[in-house]
């Protein structure tokens, strides 16, 4: 049930696992595991994690 919440953006940040970086919070999700950060107190959003080339891409 968790993973289906997460597929429409109802993720839950795991608070046992939360880290301290660059004045932030940053957590994973619960359920699908997903990197998190606290924009504001009590706001998470999900990070946006760069492929690093390695997606689908077209040359040419």
């Amino acid at each position: 049930m968790g993973l289906l919440a997460c597929a429409f953006g109802r993720h839950r940040v795991d608070s046992a696992n939360m880290r301290k970086a660059g004045g932030m919070h940053v957590g994973k999700c619960r359920c699908c595991k997903a990197p998190m950060e606290e924009v504001e107190p009590h706001v998470w959003e999900v990070l946006r994690v760069k492929d690093a080339g390695l997606g689908p891409r077209s040359f040419g």
